[in-house]
């Protein structure tokens, strides 16, 4: 355990810079790490664990919330909870995070039956989990319930091209993997995504990456996978 923690600790101190710089933690480094399944290089903090939809995120999110368009406080419902993000939203809001697993969350919790009376929450954190749910339609109408009038929420997912791609019959991790880009994903989003969002009830609210980065912020930050954020209210 001590050596683990001295051997993070050398890591951190070999990659300290300023070529990247995350956000979240708020840490400059020479190098992000390869992240995710498929190891995309310049994807990982090194101290916080983020990735480029995190940073993406908390970015956006701060800058809406000083452009006062974006209110913060009260209740969060965090669906699948980043750690790197966890611990900050739970110094603005009464925070609240979800998981089919218990082990990964405060609550075990299906998207799909939520066990809250509608009108509950002022913010619902979503990101990255709808793409692993057969039925999408089911999970949205829930978040829908359970967001106050009024609440915002961020239900970001992985997009590829115009139209969604899914099919019921492949169900293997392989097949799953080479189809959707991950053995637990259930279909790739197109963006025609915001189409089920607004049949859902929700009003979207759609905000391009250059509105928010210059492509110095976009190297800086490692924000190549990102293209658009969406908020979505009740």
């Amino acid at each position: 355990m001590i050596f683990n923690k001295l051997s993070r600790l050398i890591t951190l101190w070999k990659l300290r810079g300023d070529v990247n710089f995350c956000p979240i933690c708020e840490q400059g480094f020479k190098t992000f790490l390869p992240g995710g399944p498929s190891k995309r290089p310049l994807a990982l903090c090194p101290n916080c664990h983020s990735l480029e939809r995190h940073r993406f995120l908390w970015v956006i999110l701060q800058q809406l919330k000083t452009a006062g368009k974006l209110e913060m406080g009260g209740k969060m419902l965090h669906f699948a909870p980043e750690p790197c993000l966890s611990n900050k939203f739970m110094k603005d809001f009464d925070y609240l995070s979800a998981d089919l697993d218990p082990r990964f969350a405060m609550v075990a919790m299906d998207i799909t039956d939520i066990k809250f009376p509608e009108n509950t929450f002022d913010v619902i954190i979503c990101n990255h989990v709808l793409e692993h749910i057969p039925d999408d339609g089911k999970a949205l109408s829930e978040l829908y319930r359970v967001l106050k009038k009024g609440g915002w929420a961020s239900l970001q997912v992985p997009m590829k091209g115009e139209t969604t791609y899914e099919d019921a019959t492949i169900t293997t991790p392989e097949a799953r993997e080479k189809a959707f880009g991950q053995d637990d994903h259930v279909r790739y989003y197109g963006s025609d995504f915001y189409m089920r969002l607004e049949a859902a009830d929700f009003s979207t609210h759609i905000y391009k990456k250059s509105d928010f980065f210059s492509k110095d912020e976009d190297s800086r930050l490692s924000l190549a996978t990102e293209k658009e954020f969406v908020i979505v209210r009740k």
